[in-house]
Order: C-alpha cells, then structure tokens, then sequence
C-alpha cells in the first residue's frame, strides 16, 4: 500500500490533555506502518515536553499568540471605538498571514492525499481556505459529550467549521445522531485507542486492596464525592486505601476535605504521575466520579489492565466503555450513597470482583490501538484511500 499522508491539527501539540495522548498514539501506529504523519500546532506550551516522538515534524504558527474573538467593524466605528477597530484589523490581517503560512505547509505536498485530522475545532479557522482543496480530506474531531461541549464556546465552533469537513467524528453513536438531526451528513463514530493492554491476574489485583482514580484535580471531576463516599464505609473496609492520580487547582481543598474526614491514612492525593499503568496494576478496582466527560481515556486504560470499574453516569460514553453488573457498576451523577454501596460490594465480595475484572479485560479488546488503527485505514479507504491490508 502507498504511504499515507496524514496531518494532526492541534492546539497544542504539548499540552497533556486526552486529545494529544491519542494522537500521539495513532501516531506511533501510522509511523509504524511506513506512513508519513505530521504536526501542525496552533500555539505552544513553552518548555513542555510532548507525548509525541521527536521524529515526529511539528510546525508552530504561533509562539504565545491566543486569538481574540472577531469584532464587528462598522458598529465601532460609529461608536468611535477605533482601538477596537484597530485590534479587529490587526487581528484580521494576522489570521490572513497565518493562513498563507498554513496553504504554504500543504503546498509541500504538492497534489498528494493529506488526510488532516483537527483534534480540537479552535484550529479549523486557520484551514478553511483548505476545506475545498480535492487532495486534502479533513476530519473534523470532538473530544467530548454533546452536553459538555454546549457548555463551551465550541459548540458554536462546531457548528459553524465541521459541518464541510469531510468526516465528522465523534466519542459515541448518541453524540453522532444529536448532529444528524442538526443536519449534518458527515457525522461519523471513533473510538479512542488505549495506550496499553494487559492482562492481570483478577487475584493480585483483588489482594492489592487500593482503589484508583486519575485525573486534573479540578471541580468537575468529582473526587470529592469519591473521597466522601469512601469515608462512610471506610470502616467496614479494613486494610483498603484510596490513590488518586492527578495535579490541579483543587488540591489544597480536597486534602481539607480528607483531613476534615479523618482520612489521611486511608486516602491519598499521589500527585501527576509519568506511569499510569504501573499505577494502575498495583491498584485493584477504578472509580470515575466526574460530573461531565466524553468517552473517558481513564475508564479505558482501567479496563485495559483488567480492573472492574465503577463510573458516575455523567456521558453517553459511559455505557459504551460499561455494562452494568457485567464488568462494573454505574451510579447517578453526584449519588455517595449509591457510590458508597457499591465500593463496598467490590472490596467485600471477591468472587464478583474476579468475574467483573476478566470481563473488564474483554470488553477492552475494542479499544486495542491496533483495532483503533484499522478503523482509521477503513476511513481513509472511504475518503478515497486505499485499505492498509495490516
């Protein structure tokens, strides 16, 4: 099979959000398989370290620029607000400069396929000029639930750039079917691939007696309910702690809330980690707490080590990466009662837990990044590539 030319379009390509750790794992995939993949990167973090190999090309449009939001000109003008027509004008005639430099990027390639995959809509107003090119296929991504993007400015982004994209993807076929009764006919469903697989023995898993969590430690991801629902059958749980994983604003309050509830022994605020898989293997079971998510890495990486699994049913990709009483149980966001009962069932009852961690292995299969890898060729095949027959 000829080699592919494939493009990431990011934000950033070295923040450590989800959307760079997929990327940078399809990455490794294609790279692997003899294709040629690239950076494009709106912005940069500055001395940051990125998930992405350093044989990987990155092309930076701006050091420290953020955009502001476009201002109406004729309005101000009758207003007098001329220095806010003169951001506007400056604004306007940077994105213009920017965008030669990004139709001068894809010249390189001549009249070859570009597959371009914008991971976060913010990039796509520096590639419309592109949109209308034969060679170049763009794929348009959301990293997230319908519900949490309409909380955001991103939304309306979405709606105004991916609607001509070539392929719109999203976390879940629900997210996917709230776009088509938008109007769009280019929706589409990708899985995000996990970054490792394997299998631990339900038996050390169980004797380890630590429950995991991971994430920014911030208000939406609900590690105060964890901590709090822990709290109230602590007792009946001897030997058994709680890690959570993570760095962010809401530290100092909730190691408050563990000193407030007698839990320092128990409940530990372990910081950001460089392994979360070795984190992971050394615990026994995983609870996400969040109150918003799309199609959650940590739920995925979780399963992939073969730990069962209790998550607040804050998405529609709960239920894809989830079945109830089958590799883990799903309680009603903000619940520590119900999140409480069902910690308790896990830790007490071996039995269940060993059936729900090799059924958690299992259902981690169609998140393998190889599986993940084949579904991106079969799009590439239907956009007018042909099928890597790996």
């Amino acid at each position: 099979m000829p080699s592919k030319n494939v493009v990431f379009l990011i934000n950033e390509f070295n923040n450590h959000g989800g959307a760079q750790r997929v990327a940078s794992i399809l990455t490794e995939e294609f790279m692997a398989d003899g294709h040629h993949v690239a950076v494009l990167s709106i912005n940069e973090q500055k001395n940051v370290p990125s998930y992405f190999s350093e044989d990987v090309p990155v092309k930076v449009l701006h050091r420290k620029y953020r955009a502001p939001q476009p201002i109406e000109i004729s309005s101000n003008l009758k207003d007098f607000k001329f220095l806010k027509v003169q951001k506007e004008l400056k604004r306007r005639y940077l994105l213009k400069k920017k965008r030669d430099e990004v139709e001068a990027f894809f010249k390189a390639y001549g009249n070859e396929e570009v597959y371009v995959i914008a991971i976060q809509v913010y990039a796509m107003q520096w590639i419309r000029p592109l949109l209308y090119k034969p060679n170049i296929k763009i794929i348009g991504q959301s990293h997230e639930s319908v519900a949490a993007a309409k909380g955001s400015k991103r939304y309306k982004r979405i709606l105004i750039h991916y609607r001509q994209v070539s392929k719109f993807l999203l976390l879940t076929q629900k997210d996917a079917e709230h776009f088509q009764e938008m109007g769009f006919t280019n929706t589409g469903v990708m899985y995000n691939p996990a970054p490792f697989r394997k299998l631990n023995l339900p038996e050390n898993l169980y004797k380890n007696k630590k429950i995991v969590s991971s994430g920014r430690l911030v208000e939406d991801k609900g590690f105060d309910l964890l901590i709090e629902a822990f709290a109230k059958v602590a007792d009946e749980l001897p030997g058994w702690t709680v890690h959570i994983y993570g760095d962010g604003p809401a530290e100092k309050p909730l190691k408050n809330l563990i000193r407030i509830l007698g839990m320092e022994q128990r409940i530990f605020l372990e910081g950001q980690t460089e392994d979360i898989q070795a984190a992971l293997e050394a615990g026994s079971f995983f609870v996400l707490s969040s109150k918003a998510e799309g199609l959650p890495m940590s739920l995925i990486e979780a399963q992939s080590c073969g730990l069962p699994c209790i998550s607040s049913d804050c998405a529609p990709g709960i239920r894809e990466i989830l079945e109830e009483y089958h590799n883990g149980f799903i309680t009603p966001v903000g619940d520590t009662a119900i999140l409480s009962r069902h910690i308790k069932r896990l830790a007490q009852n071996p039995d269940l837990f060993y059936t729900f961690s090799n059924n958690a292995y299992s259902s981690s299969a169609k998140f393998d990044r190889k599986v993940i890898k084949n579904k991106w060729y079969e799009l590439f095949e239907e956009l007018g590539g042909e099928r890597d027959g790996r």
